[in-house]
């Protein structure tokens, strides 16, 4: 769920579900999956174990704050080594259209705004966050997340 859904949730408030929350909440289960990977368990840092926590407990600003203090490279697990420059990226980009959703759509509707304002908005933010990240794993393919780099060691390529 995305910071802004949680909280309206949490205060009881009407909130509008945007593409913008779908991105954010992509993002939250891809960070869920390459840290709680089976396969991977026994090899996280104690950092990543303070990242899981801190989703468990849904605090989603203290994973955060432990994702952007990782460990260098070699002290992570392979696949956390793998994704990070992936996760970072989206990460930006997430963020980036989140505040681009505020400010060119919420913050000065027009007076009874309704579906004709909102449609087109909804349908351009859902297909750039959908470009944003195909460009984010692009770069990363040949690279960190590509099919060759799961049969070598990462260790190998450091």
């Amino acid at each position: 769920m995305s910071h802004a859904l949680a909280r309206a949730a949490q205060a009881g408030k009407r909130y509008l579900h945007s593409p913008v929350d779908d991105l954010e909440s992509c993002f939250w289960v891809a960070l869920w999956s390459v840290l709680f990977n089976k396969g991977h368990e026994k090899q996280l840092s104690t950092e990543e174990h303070m990242v899981r926590k801190s989703l468990a407990r849904t605090d989603k600003e203290g994973a955060m704050g432990f994702l952007r203090s990782l460990p260098p490279t070699r002290e992570l697990s392979s696949i956390m080594q793998r994704f990070r420059s992936t996760l970072r990226a989206w990460r930006k980009m997430v963020w980036n259209g989140c505040e681009m959703w505020v400010d060119e759509v919420l913050e000065n509707p027009p007076e009874g705004a309704g579906r004709e304002y909102y449609l087109p908005h909804f349908h351009r933010f859902a297909l750039q966050g959908v470009v944003d990240i195909l460009q984010v794993m692009a770069e990363d393919w040949n690279g960190e997340i590509g099919w060759e780099s799961w049969t070598s060691p990462v260790a190998s390529r450091i």
